[in-house]
């Protein structure tokens, strides 16, 4: 009878006394965290075994941490020979040096049997060109010897190239494309 009236109780409750109450709980398990987390520090702790930073710098772009470990002056008594060139831990990060990757011209080659539809098909389907812009790189196969179909970095030409010359070779087609690299 008990689990019946609790649950008559919450039924009864309006939509703004359960968010009410959903706000009190929630702001409970904020401040509970937060005094865990000031615990940690109050310890020395910055998460569960990591000794505190003692100072943050940022030079020229490089981020210097300067770290002082409690526990291990107490274990070890200080070094032997009386430096303390160990009780200091100095790391320094620099910025990753990032460029972008080499392009690679997928190229049709021109040949004397595969048809001109069919060349405009493979510029749509594989390059996704539109039928003036396909038309026009085929026309540039046909009268130049070859022409560019798409840049692309490394695998995804290769691949590009693979599925074209698979697809030409299922249809009984000639039509060679190749990869070539791009000065940068």
């Amino acid at each position: 009878m008990l689990d019946a009236q609790k649950l008559f109780r919450r039924s009864s409750r309006s939509k703004a006394q359960r968010d009410v109450l959903r706000s009190a709980k929630d702001k409970l398990r904020a401040k509970n965290l937060r005094d865990s987390k000031q615990a940690f520090v109050q310890q020395g702790l910055v998460d569960w075994h990591f000794p505190r930073l003692v100072e943050h710098e940022v030079v020229s772009h490089q981020l210097v941490i300067k770290a002082i470990d409690d526990n291990d002056d107490q274990q070890h008594g200080g070094s032997q020979d009386g430096s303390d060139s160990q009780d200091n831990l100095d790391v320094l990060t620099a910025p990753p040096q990032l460029k972008k990757p080499p392009f690679y011209a997928v190229l049709l080659f021109n040949d004397d049997y595969t048809p001109m539809e069919f060349v405009i098909e493979i510029l749509q389907l594989y390059f996704a060109l539109d039928l003036d812009r396909a038309t026009e790189v085929m026309l540039t196969v046909h009268y130049r010897g070859k022409g560019v179909a798409g840049m692309y970095p490394r695998d995804i030409a290769e691949t590009k190239a693979q599925q074209v010359n698979n697809y030409a070779r299922s249809q009984g087609h000639p039509l060679l494309c190749q990869i070539e690299p791009q000065p940068e």
